[in-house]
């Protein structure tokens, strides 16, 4: 085990955990969320993208120059949860062998109808925002670094998740794409819009109310 998740308070984990819950940020932006000095936030940074977690890219502002923005590689991936790893991709994929093409799909199914039903039980909000932050702090301590957003663009819901613990299994069965849709809808009891986007090792989610 990496000797940055022994320490919780290790200032340069809690520069990775901002940095994932964002599509990128400056050294000047991470001051803010850490609370410690340029110096020191730029040393951690530099020391990171040494050891392989960061790497950057000149961010385009409205006015001036660019900025030296920090992201994560992929390789930092492995400071965050992971609920199911490679043995569950091997898992699913030997039942297809074994028992046909459908069904890991139909295990998938099951798995995800059971825990619609568990979250549904927890949940005991009337109106959409609330049931929303609800299902985001339930998401939030499965690992999924999930936040509640209102856009005020255009007056819409959100859910933002910045890390997905089944990820490995998401790129190997693309239904559980759909299943997770459907559990969203299933809780919320809303129509929701899920799109992704990875850029290097950054990882958002949104699911949104329409």
């Amino acid at each position: 085990m990496n000797t940055l998740k022994r320490a919780p308070k290790n200032p340069k984990l809690s520069i990775l955990t901002e940095i994932k819950r964002s599509q990128g940020l400056s050294v000047s932006e991470l001051c803010e969320r850490v609370g410690l000095s340029y110096m020191g936030v730029k040393q951690h940074c530099l020391a990171l993208e040494r050891e392989g977690y960061l790497d950057t890219w000149r961010r385009p502002k409205g006015m001036g120059r660019p900025e030296k923005a920090y992201r994560l590689t992929h390789t930092a991936q492995e400071f965050f949860p992971s609920e199911y790893g490679n043995f569950t991709t091997e898992i699913l994929d030997s039942v297809r062998e074994v028992y046909g093409a459908n069904a890991a799909d139909k295990i998938l199914f099951n798995i995800y109808r059971n825990e619609t039903e568990k979250l549904r039980a927890k949940i005991n909000a009337y109106n959409l925002e609330d049931k929303m932050r609800q299902l985001a702090a339930l998401r939030e301590e499965r690992g999924y670094m999930s936040e509640y957003y209102f856009n005020r663009d255009d007056g819409r819901q959100e859910i933002i998740e910045y890390n997905s613990p089944i990820l490995l299994c998401i790129d190997r069965f693309a239904i559980l794409r759909d299943l997770e849709q459907r559990l969203f809808e299933n809780v919320l009891g809303v129509k929701i819009q899920r799109d992704e986007e990875r850029v290097s090792g950054l990882y958002k989610c949104s699911f949104r109310a329409i």
